[in-house]
């Protein structure tokens, strides 16, 4: 459990992100989850105490657990967040130096994606269940994967689509990106079909694109994620690969087919090349 009053500032800084858009909602569940976990590790203190050395501590605790250099890089990331905003505000002072806190070195991983034949089992597996029985369901998910997968959008973009956020003339959508940053997702003909194929069996007023099966509220990420575990299984694929290799799987083939990293870069919303190049350099 957190101190009450650190759970206040985190309260807040929460309310100014989903005001300012600054983080999408699983972004903020991520983060939740690791300032939880971080001061009980460190031990129970205020914001306003924290120095660098209590992050040097959470390191060599959690390593002593057998905590991943990936997980602990990600609860310090989750701290940075909202430890800037608090020195913004003036509640948490410049002793803690954000820039000099260290993390453990986390090994690069070969970035995962799906090959064009797999990409194609992947479609096939939700095309043969459509032609047995069409549903709201299947064309859904069809409609958001075939999105998924033309555009690199992340998971959650895709899903905070509303369908006056579609420029059906110049076949695009503006949508707003990772930090608050506005982008455009541009689409072939054959996903704006698909989109409008979807928005034609639905018969609803809801305003967002992606619906619950009852029309009532926006779909979630957890609820595509049985739809999606689902096709996994039926497409046979036995490579391990979650929702996210879509996007890995738009950059990789892009940067294939000649594409280069700057362009790739935009498509995705990555305001650093850096961080593109981190991930698909060794394809290009």
């Amino acid at each position: 459990m957190l101190l009450q009053d650190n759970l206040t500032l985190v309260e807040d800084c929460f309310k100014d992100a989903r005001i300012t858009d600054d983080l999408c909602p699983s972004s903020m569940k991520k983060y939740a989850s690791s300032i939880r976990t971080f001061f009980p590790v460190i031990g129970d203190k205020k914001f306003q105490d924290l120095g660098n050395e209590d992050f040097d501590r959470l390191i060599i605790r959690m390593k002593e657990r057998g905590a991943s250099s990936a997980r602990i890089s990600n609860i310090i990331a989750s701290m940075k967040w909202i430890t800037a905003r608090l020195q913004d505000k003036g509640i948490v002072s410049e002793r803690l130096n954000l820039l000099t806190i260290r993390k453990p070195k986390v090994m690069k991983k070969e970035t995962n994606y799906l090959t064009e034949t797999e990409v194609r089992q992947f479609l096939d597996c939700i095309k043969r269940d459509i032609a047995q029985r069409e549903t709201v369901r299947n064309i859904r998910f069809f409609a958001l994967v075939t999105l998924l997968m033309q555009t690199g959008a992340r998971i959650g973009e895709a899903l905070s689509i509303n369908r006056d956020d579609i420029d059906r003339q110049n076949k695009e959508i503006g949508i707003i990106g990772k930090g608050g940053k506005p982008r455009k997702l541009f689409l072939r003909e054959e996903t704006l079909q698909l989109i409008d194929n979807y928005l034609s069996i639905r018969r609803d007023s809801q305003q967002a694109l992606f619906v619950t099966q009852d029309r009532k509220s926006r779909w979630q990420q957890t609820d595509v994620g049985r739809s999606f575990r689902k096709y996994k299984r039926l497409s046979g694929i036995k490579k391990n690969f979650v929702i996210h290799t879509l996007r890995h799987t738009f950059a990789t083939q892009y940067l294939m087919k000649g594409a280069c990293i700057n362009v790739v870069q935009t498509a995705l919303g990555h305001s650093d090349p850096v961080t593109t190049l981190k991930y698909y350099l060794p394809v290009a």
